[in-house]
């Protein structure tokens, strides 16, 4: 079944693309509707449907859900707009009529008065609120225009930041829309709040749905992986000697020295965001720092530098490989390329901090600066840009794909289908293009495929080739092992990752349909991971492996698989997947949990593997420098191991306790809304966020030994 795989990926990557366009109109008619106007009971007019949709593109344009989160998504360290706005009006509803529960929920409930199956970006018809519920909204606008203002760098922003108060009721009738879906049912119960929101019954039922399917699933795919293991294990091997590298394979080790840098300035930003946590307004004492680099703004560079670095890599090593698998490429070629992906790169991170630092007019900040959407907000130009690279680089691949050494072909073809379903996902990332989607949840709906195509759905079926075309290269894997190991894990990845984005659907307003789907796509896509685990513990047992250059990968595929089963198998599917335990934990530091084990490990260490292999083919790398290089990448892995056990785990444990008890508001706060100190202000947490620093230095004295040893020998890896 050697082309049968590769077709087969091609399939399912043109499926579930065409799965997502096809349900977009389904859902689109199904979503909580923005109104044309929100009125009280008495008929004052408190906001439209179009200043929702202008507070939600001025959200954006101050960079806020970078900072905060609304309805669970954006940042993690400032308030959930919707759950603390909701906390204000209960607080104030509370206060006019007595605090009885029933009474304040009655009087926060809208009547919506809407066509019911509109299409929902289009504002149309009603929400009548309670009288007292209107009076509360003043005391939001005063709220936020504070907290934006005149505390804006107490709280870890740029110093007054929005002091325009038109701007501030629009932003805050964006808030309030949140909180009156959430109340009308729309959210399935998110957030909660005791007493006035609490999760209804859809959140238990898919989790119990969730656990049968993936039992179901487990056994005959078990079964299937076992008897491939014995068909195939026995296979010949094969093991190629590659050539030194020519003059434009050498020019792509740039690359790979300019990824190193980009991981070392993440790993610093990513030290100094968890130190805003304990001293929002300054540095170890150094005023004035949320001047040039706020929360917000650090925390976009911090993970689009982690996207940056790893897919630079990726071209690089792409770069570096196409001349053994017979494609002609000249060195003004390679640097052409390269140059592209080094000009986009720089333009997505001066673009980002240009615009959150309100540098760059309307509407250009949405197009070459920042589109203000957490994780995808590289403006749509850099993003279209990245894509079209991709792009090429697929169809280079493709084209090396007929001339590579026809044991591996079936690898390459599969490397070039997720290149180009990852190209594809940027595209859609940038859609509209030229102005921010208007409803709030079409755009969660869009950038989800976005981030699932970079991460879950198309990443793991580029690592995983790349790694069994190293490990059959080296004569360590049969190549038709190799080819089901690839095909088996990109087709269940690519249906299960991208169908399972619909897991961040839960509480955004998206159909309740999405919440089965998503939990239970995205708890099967552990599945091929933990294929990956056997392949390599195999390899491990069997002990076959005698040089330094092998025992480095098989080294390197290890550590990468035991991070992939902790952070996606352990603290992805099975800790915050689970509709039961997420609607608690949803966008609290659970989730760092979760990308801070699987990012850096599942996709960092085969980036990183890659710049090994490169500069030991170029000759920069000796034998005892490769041993150093094993145990460098184990010190960074544990490093990250003790951050999450000392730190976040931690974290994650308080808030959740803090949500149980007191709602979803408190978990994700400086200060209460009577200002008396909250969340981060605890002792005990703010004990937690320093015991970071542990496992902070135990990583990055493992990636250290990286920068220093790729950065001395770069300059003999590029004479040769």
């Amino acid at each position: 079944m050697r082309n049968g795989w590769s077709l087969l990926v091609l399939g399912v990557t043109v499926l579930v693309y065409v799965v997502y366009l096809a349900m977009a109109v389904w859902t689109f008619y199904n979503m909580p509707p923005i109104p044309d106007k929100v009125v009280t009971k008495s008929g004052a007019v408190l906001f439209t449907g179009n200043d929702v949709i202008e507070g939600k593109r001025l959200a954006q344009k101050y960079g806020l859900l970078d900072y905060g989160s609304f309805l669970g998504f954006g940042g993690y360290f400032g308030i959930d707009y919707v759950a603390y706005t909701m906390k204000i009006y209960a607080d104030k509803i509370a206060n006019l009529r007595g605090a009885a529960f029933e009474d304040v929920r009655r009087l926060m409930t809208p009547r919506v008065e809407a066509p019911p199956y509109a299409f929902a970006s289009s504002p149309s018809g009603t929400f009548v609120v309670s009288d007292e519920f209107g009076k509360a909204f003043n005391d939001v606008v005063e709220f936020y225009a504070q907290y934006f203002g005149p505390r804006a760098e107490e709280v870890g922003l740029r110093p007054n930041l929005i002091t325009n108060r038109d701007e501030v009721r629009k932003i805050a009738a964006f808030f309030t829309w949140g909180v009156l879906v959430a109340m009308a049912n729309y959210t399935n119960g998110f957030p909660y709040m005791p007493g006035i929101l609490s999760p209804n019954i859809h959140v238990t039922t898919s989790t119990w749905v969730t656990f049968f399917v993936l039992l179901l699933a487990i056994m005959p795919l078990a079964g299937y992986i076992i008897i491939k293991f014995l068909d195939y294990w026995r296979e010949p091997r094969i093991a190629l000697d590659l050539p030194p590298p020519g003059p434009a394979q050498r020019v792509a080790l740039l690359g790979m020295a300019l990824a190193v840098l980009g991981l070392s300035i993440q790993g610093l930003l990513g030290g100094y965001l968890m130190h805003k946590y304990t001293e929002p307004t300054s540095l170890y004492g150094i005023a004035g720092i949320n001047s040039v680099l706020p929360f917000n703004v650090a925390r976009a560079l911090h993970y689009n530098l982690a996207i940056l670095w790893i897919v630079v890599t990726w071209v690089s090593f792409a770069l570096f490989v196409l001349p053994y698998l017979g494609v002609q490429l000249s060195k003004a070629r390679a640097l052409a390329i390269l140059g592209a992906g080094a000009f986009a790169a720089l333009g997505v991170l001066l673009g980002v901090w240009a615009s959150y630092l309100q540098l760059i007019p309307d509407p250009w900040w949405f197009i070459f600066g920042s589109q203000g959407r957490p994780v995808v907000n590289q403006g749509t130009f850099w993003l279209l840009l990245i894509a079209a690279l991709l792009f090429y680089l697929s169809a280079a691949v493709w084209r090396a794909s007929k001339t590579s050494p026809e044991p591996i072909q079936p690898l390459v073809k599969i490397l070039a289908i997720a290149l180009g379903g990852t190209a594809f996902g940027a595209v859609v990332g940038a859609l509209p293009v030229v102005a921010p989607w208007p409803h709030f949840t079409i755009d969660e709906y869009f950038r989800w495929i976005l981030i699932h195509s970079f991460v879950e759905g198309f990443w793991p079926a580029i690592v995983i080739p790349i790694l069994l075309i190293l490990l059959v290269i080296a004569g360590m894997v049969p190549p038709k092992m190799a080819v089901a190991a690839a095909g088996l894990d990109a087709t269940l990845e690519i249906a299960t990752g991208m169908i399972g984005t619909a897991h961040h659907y839960y509480w955004g307003g998206q159909p309740t349909l999405w919440m089965y789907v998503g939990a239970v796509m995205s708890t099967l896509e552990v599945l091929p991971i933990g294929f990956l685990i056997a392949y390599a513990l195999v390899l491990w047992r069997r002990g076959e492996y005698k040089t330094e250059l092998q025992k480095t990968l098989l080294t390197f595929v290890l550590v990468a698989a035991f991070g992939g089963a902790v952070g996606v198998v352990a603290f992805g599917a099975g800790l915050i997947n689970m509709p039961v335990i997420n609607y608690y934990l949803h966008g609290s530091q659970a989730t760092m949990v979760h990308a801070h084990l699987a990012m850096p490990l599942a996709y960092g260490v085969p980036s990183m593997l890659m710049w090994v292999v490169a500069f030991t083919l170029a000759g920069a790398f000796s034998a005892a420098q490769l041993k150093r290089l094993r145990v460098a990448v184990v010190v960074m892995a544990v490093g990250f191991y003790i951050q999450v056990l000392l730190s976040l785990m931690l974290l994650a444990t308080a808030q959740f306790t803090t949500t149980t008890q007191w709602g979803y508001w408190a978990s994700k706060a400086i200060f209460a809304p009577d200002g008396t100190p909250a969340f981060w202000m605890r002792p005990d947490v703010q004990t937690f966020v320093w015991l970071r620093m542990i496992g902070d230095i135990v990583a990055a004295a493992g990636i250290a030994v990286f920068l220093i040893y790729i950065v001395k020998g770069l300059p003999k890896a590029l004479r040769g």
